[in-house]
């Protein structure tokens, strides 16, 4: 039986489409799996979170309690660290476009201080320099973007992360009531 030139160029094209189309299913998959099997070993997720759980409630309120007030031009906040280890916790006003600092108390600064220095990972920029404010939802952002530690006030299951870069798509992860990882998924 002949087959002709046609049918066989058919055939050949099909069976490329084929092996195409399912390799990238099973890279896609490959890529989740293997998301969901190195999360245990991800670098970036604050470590230890039931032991600084009370400093980053603290520091989730005073960011609530500056966003209500209602001078905040984009919503976060710049958390900067001195070299000998005092911290800043400042914001552009709305009205001024100056930046404000935050008054701390002793004990919001002793926390954020302690979040600082001991919660994130360090290296490849992992370390803690914004937090973004809504109206329901604190987020703690490292410097390379690819993690935040997420307060929901409500409870609920945030439904974006870094509404700055919407962009990128974020997988969460439950630790406590109120608390989400949210790590970017490429």
């Amino acid at each position: 039986m002949k087959i002709n030139t046609t049918k066989l160029i058919k055939l050949i094209i099909t069976l490329l489409l084929i092996a195409i189309i399912s390799f990238s299913v099973l890279v896609a998959v490959f890529k989740s799996l293997l998301g969901n099997l190195l999360w245990s070993t991800w670098d970036y997720r604050v470590r230890d979170f039931d032991t600084y759980r009370s400093d980053f409630q603290t520091i989730a309120d005073l960011a609530y309690r500056e966003f209500s007030k209602g001078q905040m031009k984009d919503s976060y906040i710049l958390v900067t660290e001195n070299s000998d280890g005092s911290v800043h916790f400042s914001y552009e006003n709305s009205k001024t476009e100056t930046m404000v600092e935050a008054a701390l108390s002793q004990r919001e600064r002793t926390s954020l201080e302690n979040i600082m220095a001991n919660a994130f990972h360090q290296g490849d920029m992992a370390y803690l320099s914004v937090i973004r404010v809504r109206k329901d939802q604190v987020e703690f952002g490292i410097e390379n973007g690819l993690y935040s530690l997420v307060n929901r006030r409500d409870g609920h299951k945030p439904k974006s992360v870094n509404a700055l870069n919407t962009k990128r798509h974020y997988k969460l992860k439950k630790i406590t009531d109120h608390w989400y990882h949210a790590w970017v998924v490429e």
